[in-house]
């Protein structure tokens, strides 16, 4: 059961999919909802006697969802608000799309708030096993980088990292930098492990965190989501250079793309990262396409073994 959801619309789930492959419940004022269901996109059907219609979503759907996943205080979530996303309880979170409302030339929240995307956050254990020995030898941590497309699992991925890191390798002081609460939910969902090694800064730029942590957390090992500016490469660069290992994802759809997107031509010059791990949906959400060097030499290639 999704907690921020009505119960009429957590049966309709529950009836349609097995829920540990459910991702994402897109939701759109006036068109069918839609789920992300084993990394495919598909509407939701309720059947009225021999008849089978799909689910629309109405705006009091979007309210009432809003509502409960801010605890009917607006203002309390206005920080996540303006950057265009809710954190809710159990590892929810809940992307927004609406009117951006601007004060001095500064975004101060989003209104008529038009559709949502919620995404849950699921731990596989085990998801991590055939990849876990190319990332940690000898209990040396390599720096990692996970690619993928988006929504073909590179987070769910990341919790397994850190978790058999922590748990199983042993690896001390493992810190979880988690800007949009995407990968520990804050530690605050109950089924969500990231291990007994590892500390986590949830809602802070990486910059702040990268900085003050180094400073104070002692990590042997940073771990963060979706490194995508100038600004997150240099957090990462400068905790590399002190002797800190790195795991981080970046959005590319492959290693040709990656060459070519912005901020990532010295990365994979200056080989900041000795383990590039590609996913893909090719076969379902998750698929390890391959794992590379940092001379972008394959490695592990399921196909091929």
């Amino acid at each position: 059961m999704i907690s921020i959801f009505p119960e009429w619309l957590n049966n309709l789930l529950s009836k349609n999919f097995v829920m540990s492959h459910v991702f994402e419940v897109r939701i759109r004022i006036g068109k069918p909802i839609m789920v992300n269901y084993k990394g495919k996109y598909v509407s939701i059907e309720e059947k009225n006697g021999y008849n089978t219609m799909t689910v629309y979503a109405s705006s009091e759907l979007i309210d009432y969802i809003i509502k409960v996943a801010t605890k009917q205080s607006l203002y309390a979530y206005n920080d996540q608000i303006k950057h265009c996303y809710i954190q809710a309880e159990g590892g929810i979170r809940i992307g927004i799309c609406g009117t951006v409302v601007y004060n001095n030339g500064q975004i101060s929240t989003i209104k008529n708030i038009l559709s949502l995307n919620v995404r849950i956050a699921h731990q596989v254990l085990g998801c991590s096993e055939k990849i876990i020995n190319l990332i940690c030898q000898n209990q040396i941590v390599k720096n990692t980088l996970i690619i993928s497309p988006p929504g073909a699992g590179k987070t769910t991925l990341v919790r397994d990292i850190v978790f058999k890191l922590s748990n199983e390798k042993k690896i001390d002081n493992i810190l979880i930098v988690d800007e949009r609460f995407e990968i520990a939910a804050a530690g605050d969902a109950s089924d969500i492990d990231v291990g007994i090694r590892t500390d986590i800064i949830s809602g802070s730029e990486k910059s702040f965190a990268f900085n003050e942590a180094l400073k104070t957390m002692s990590p042997s090992v940073i771990v963060t989501d979706e490194i995508s500016s100038g600004e997150d490469i240099e957090s990462v660069s400068k905790a590399i250079k002190s002797g800190v290992k790195v795991i981080a994802t970046a959005h590319a759809e492959n290693i040709n793309d990656l060459k070519y997107k912005k901020y990532f031509v010295d990365v994979i010059k200056d080989k900041y990262f000795e383990r590039i791990i590609v996913l893909s949906n090719r076969m379902g959400v998750g698929t390890i396409d391959g794992v590379f060097d940092e001379n972008l030499r394959v490695i592990y290639m399921p196909y091929l073994v």
